[in-house]
């Protein structure tokens, strides 16, 4: 069959365009494997997103005058299409079979101004409007002149080398639920990852040119972040097995042969000459520590501490360079951006890499982010030629792959490339041995509070949960009024970042305050009409705010400071305000009398401080005689948060959970008697408590846990800086993220 191709624009659904008049199909700008009748079958669902397509019109359409066997083709060309699009019969997001009657395109679509496909009628009535040879020839030398323009201005913008090769892009996972962490062998022929097609986290290997996964780990607790070794023989992972630690087997699997290599960390990473394992002390985004631990039984060791301490560095992420003698780091300095370090195993010899000011402008332009450029986007990787640097980056609230090119010599940075460009989030990245391709998870992900039916009394959750806010946002910090009739929580759209009030009476959501600020940590008062939080712009100062319900109108408690702000509670009278607020390098405990506005940072009481934590967290209890808080260290072999409690006059800190673990978001029950919390006791958070004595300030008994999400399809985010949990008498609302992906393999990305 011919089609005409009767538009300029592609065709857009979810991260897929469809160029009907180059005949592809791409993924993040692309190009994907599907052509032919597969290609021209979804061209034709694609003309009436929403309504159903016949057999027999396609029938029509493809095969008008030949003979074939229409079923066999038909079956053959839509299982191609749902592989491609990593879509399913049974759960259809694109692609929808209707029994006796044909198919239905059902993922939204971004059409074209003009048709997107035209019949044999159509192409003759586009063929007398354009009889003039003269005219068509016209046309024709004029879109080619706008395309090169357009291309050459795209080729400036972004200081990108031209590609010598078309990159194609190719599905490796295909099961649900999420596959992610993929490693390459040294062959190049086979791609280890982690996937909870069993029911939890495991390590499996596949060939990359196809076959069904082997899974490489077994028996209790989640298996993850492997990673393999240079001579093949082993994968190095991540095990919550009992106490956890990083462990390495053999890389065709053997239960039994598991050898624990260190007791803590995460990610671990193989030295290039295989003699050593890089790791970090945290899974969380936050400022880490950096080991090596060598695999003759000998102790980890830390490096670089010295380093970071000398140049005021907080890292986040850590890659071994390929020449194997040094460590390469992601970091930040409350003074200078970006951060990108490269330093012997020492900490002598130091060298940063320059990126200009005018490369950084451009990404801005591109992006048009209001955000930071160099945001906490953490995972990088090194080509294998040491020339140049993939990593993944947030733009207008897309995470995508990107390529910066650098001087092997100097490490200064020659160019930027975008590789991926979809909605995402596509993350999780790894160079192939031989530099050619890059394998990642292209995921799809939603950031929602989450409401469930909640006995506080006994710690129960009653009833099925629901999200209570839209998809089309992410939805951080949420706030529930102590009524439980409306929430108040931080959105992000398009990377930008308001302040939304949701009703939970009548489900009604909108903005409570749109312009060019950000607004952020919102508390309602104790009687729901007024509401507090943070307002800032990015790199500027920030001041505490109260907003009226009533009038509708925003009123600063506070002037503007450079200092760290965040406010968490009211005082049960509505009186005053509890924050962290940071003097000198530490967040403390400070008390707010919101009588005193707009200058209560004059009358303001600091309360609680320690010159070796940072505090946050406060809460009053609902007799106000206690103040629960959180107090954070990085220690030696983690990142550590721990709650206590303290009374309200001050005193003496009373020990709430254990230390080892990161616990956070305390909560104070409605009768007092007990304290909820999220934990992070395995590769997991949730929710847990304990019960509480306010006559004596201190805990009884042991922490109970509450919730049990140990599943991507559903759990607590691991950006745990913004998670919220609040609660009352019978709701607890959290922050949830639904998570699911694969793996996909993009080629020539060396050229």
């Amino acid at each position: 069959m011919e089609n005409a191709a009767g538009t300029v624009r592609p065709i857009r659904f979810g991260t897929f365009e469809a160029d009907l008049r180059a005949g592809e199909l791409r993924k993040s700008g692309v190009r994907l494997k599907l052509s032919g009748q597969p290609f021209q079958v979804l061209a034709i669902l694609l003309e009436r997103p929403g309504e159903v397509v016949s057999r027999d019109e396609l029938q029509k359409r493809l095969w008008p005058d030949t003979f074939v066997d229409v079923d066999h083709n038909l079956n053959t060309a839509i299982n191609k299409i749902r592989e491609v699009l990593g879509d399913s019969s049974e759960s259809p997001r694109f692609v929808e079979t209707l029994p006796r009657r044909g198919y239905r395109f059902v993922a939204p679509v971004e059409s074209p101004a003009t048709p997107a496909v035209q019949t044999t009628e159509d192409s003759a009535e586009h063929g007398r409007h354009f009889r003039s040879p003269v005219l068509r020839y016209s046309i024709a030398f004029a879109l080619v002149v706008l395309l090169a323009v357009v291309a050459l201005f795209l080729y400036k913008r972004l200081r990108s080398p031209a590609l010598s090769a078309q990159r194609t892009l190719t599905r490796l996972t295909f099961d649900g639920g999420l596959q992610f962490g993929a490693t390459w062998s040294p062959d190049n022929r086979f791609i280890a990852y982690s996937s909870d097609r069993g029911g939890k986290l495991d390590i499996w290997v596949q060939q990359v040119s196809g076959g069904d996964p082997v899974q490489i780990t077994k028996g209790p607790g989640h298996h993850w972040q492997p990673d393999w070794s240079p001579d093949g023989k082993y994968i190095a992972y991540r095990s919550e097995d009992g106490e956890g630690g990083l462990f390495i087997v053999p890389a065709l699997g053997g239960e039994g042969l598991e050898r624990r290599i260190a007791s803590f960390g995460y990610h671990p990473l193989w030295s290039p000459d295989g003699s050593q394992v890089l790791f970090q002390t945290s899974f969380l985004v936050h400022i880490d520590r950096f080991y090596v631990v060598d695999l003759n039984g000998s102790a980890p060791r830390e490096i670089l501490a010295e380093f970071f301490t000398r140049n005021k560095l907080w890292a986040h992420s850590a890659a071994w360079h390929p020449d194997g003698k040094r460590i390469s780091i992601w970091g930040w300095n409350p003074t200078a951006r970006p951060n990108f370090w490269t330093v012997s195993l020492a900490g002598d010899v130091a060298v940063k890499s320059e990126i200009a000011p005018e490369m950084v402008r451009q990404l801005e332009e591109v992006s048009g982010a209001s955000e930071s450029v160099w945001a906490i986007d953490i995972q990088f990787s090194w080509a294998p030629s040491g020339k140049a640097i993939y990593f993944e980056r947030s733009f207008r609230g897309a995470k995508n792959l990107w390529k910066m090119t650098v001087d092997p010599n100097t490490f200064k940075a020659a160019a930027i490339e975008r590789l991926t460009t979809g909605t995402g989030p596509d993350t999780q990245l790894a160079v192939s041995r031989d530099g050619r391709k890059l394998a990642f998870t292209a995921g799809t992900q939603y950031i929602r509070a989450w409401l469930f039916p909640f006995d506080a009394r006994s710690g129960r959750i009653t009833g099925k949960g629901e999200a209570v806010t839209s998809p089309g946002m992410e939805a951080w910090r949420q706030n529930l009024s102590r009524d439980g009739k409306k929430l108040a929580f931080c959105a992000k759209r398009a990377g930008k970042w308001e302040l939304w009030e949701k009703s939970l009476v009548d489900g009604r959501e909108a903005p409570i305050v749109a312009d060019d600020y950000h607004r952020n940590f919102p508390v309602w008062a104790p009687d729901g009409t007024r509401l507090s939080y943070v307002r800032e712009k990015y790199g500027a100062a920030a001041q505490f705010m109260v907003w009226s319900g009533q009038n509708r109108n925003e009123e600063p408690l506070t002037a503007s400071s450079a200092a760290g702000k965040i406010v968490y509670d009211w005082s049960a009278d509505g009186t005053r305000l509890l924050v962290s607020q940071a003097t000198s390098d530490r967040l403390e405990v400070w008390l707010v009398p919101v009588g005193a506005a707009p200058h209560a940072e004059a009358a303001a009481q600091r309360i609680i401080s320690d010159p070796a934590y940072d505090l946050y967290q406060p809460h009053f209890s609902p007799d106000g005689r206690w103040i629960v808080f959180e107090a954070v260290i990085n220690s030696a072999s983690a990142a550590e948060s721990t709650l206590y409690t303290i009374p309200a006059t001050g005193g003496r800190w009373t020990r709430i959970t254990a230390t080892k673990q990161w616990n956070d978001k305390p909560r104070w029950s409605p009768d007092g008697k007990a304290i909820y919390f999220v934990s992070g006791r395995s590769s997991f958070f949730n929710v847990w408590g304990v019960h509480f004595d306010s006559s004596s300030g201190n805990p009884v008994g042991k922490p109970f846990r509450v919730t049990s999400f140990e599943t991507p399809g559903l759990m607590i985010p691991r950006s745990i800086p913004d998670v919220e949990l609040s609660l009352n008498q019978d709701k607890l609302v959290l922050t949830m993220q639904e998570l699911s992906g694969s793996i996909w393999v993009l080629d020539n990305v060396g050229q």
